[in-house]
């Protein structure tokens, strides 16, 4: 008949065989969580880089914005400094041949020159709003290529052969 001994080597073996399984079918699944958790890790990443992304872009555009504003209200000074300038001479009575008009003149390019800088700054924060973005952009699709990247299979593969 069936040797007692030899039976329950048989059936040690089994329960020994069903428990590796039991642990590599753990390990599978513990592989498969890992990389669906690193995956939504990158892909959160990703999403927060353009939503900075985004808020760089509109923080240039009030950049833009705010730029062309100051640069307004520097023109308008510079047109109500030019005014008063031309009233006082007219109230002297100068008629605005010679230096007068080299003044009125001088006042007028140094208002637009303020306008121009004021402008020109605006664009340069503009344009390091916009560098700042395409960074995270890129920052953004580096995640996302991660992501496209976790193998959870060779974690099992891994698994399986030890």
């Amino acid at each position: 008949m069936c040797d007692p001994v030899s039976m329950i080597t048989g059936g040690t073996a089994l329960l020994s065989t069903a428990m590796g399984v039991a642990q590599q079918a753990i390990g599978v699944t513990q592989q498969l969580q890992r990389a669906t958790g690193q995956r939504n890790d990158y892909n959160f990443f990703a999403a927060q880089q353009r939503n900075a992304a985004a808020v760089d872009e509109t923080r240039a555009k009030q950049a833009e914005q705010a730029g062309e504003a100051d640069a307004d209200k520097a023109r308008q000074k510079a047109g109500q400094r030019l005014g008063q300038l031309q009233a006082r001479l007219a109230a002297q009575g100068t008629d605005l041949l010679g230096s007068p008009i080299d003044m009125l003149g001088d006042i007028a390019a140094a208002g637009e020159e303020d306008a121009l800088s004021l402008r020109y700054q605006s664009m340069r924060d503009a344009w390091d709003n916009r560098v700042r973005g395409a960074g995270r952009q890129a920052q953004a699709r580096y995640y996302e290529t991660a992501a496209g990247n976790v193998d959870p299979t060779l974690g099992i593969v891994r698994s399986l052969i030890s």
